[in-house]
């Protein structure tokens, strides 16, 4: 894998970036539809290692997460935009669920105070670019390799931030759903008003 030329570039940088990476535990959110299924695949990453994401290429199983329940509301529906060429449905109709996802990771880089003037801001900005996400998962293929277990970005479509954990990372990032006995029984809840 060669990184594109915005990447080799700001490598130095990047590299720099990389051996500062710092240990992140924290809460963050995930907010997908009802129909998605349980906790536990919510977690899998088995939808990145199908079809890849931003930051992964197919292949790789990553967990994406905001740091904040608004963002992680907006990346939802633009993630729908994006594969369907436009929201499918709005999101005040938008049967969905917010996961609180407990992480626990031992090396995360963290983007945020990327200055945007300098190589590696305009090789950052490339990787945000919502409708191409090959820069990006070349960073993430990257990142992987170098053993960074997650990388915190700031959101596309928002003013938030994201995280990425990186499950096949080695060693592997302890995620679990923090909220995992209530989202189980807004579920029951949900399938027995079904039924009535």
């Amino acid at each position: 894998m060669s990184l594109s030329a915005a990447w080799r570039a700001a490598l130095a940088d990047l590299d720099e970036l990389i051996r500062s990476a710092a240990p992140f535990q924290g809460q963050c959110f995930r907010s997908v539809e009802i129909a998605y299924g349980l906790p536990d695949e919510v977690i899998s990453g088995e939808g990145t290692r199908l079809h890849g994401g931003r930051f992964a290429s197919a292949g790789v199983r990553a967990v994406f997460a905001s740091l904040d329940e608004v963002t992680a509301t907006s990346e939802v529906t633009a993630r729908k935009a994006r594969l369907a060429g436009r929201a499918q449905i709005s999101i005040k109709s938008y049967p969905r669920i917010t996961y609180d996802i407990a992480v626990e990771i031992k090396k995360c880089v963290d983007f945020r105070s990327v200055d945007g003037a300098s190589d590696l801001g305009r090789a950052l900005a490339a990787a945000l670019d919502p409708s191409d996400l090959q820069v990006s998962q070349e960073l993430g293929q990257y990142l992987l390799k170098k053993g960074v277990q997650a990388a915190i970005v700031p959101s596309v479509v928002s003013q938030g931030v994201n995280v990425i954990v990186f499950l096949d990372a080695d060693p592997a990032p302890r995620i679990e759903i923090a909220n995992r006995k209530e989202i189980l029984q807004a579920i029951e809840d949900l399938a027995r008003r079904i039924k009535k």
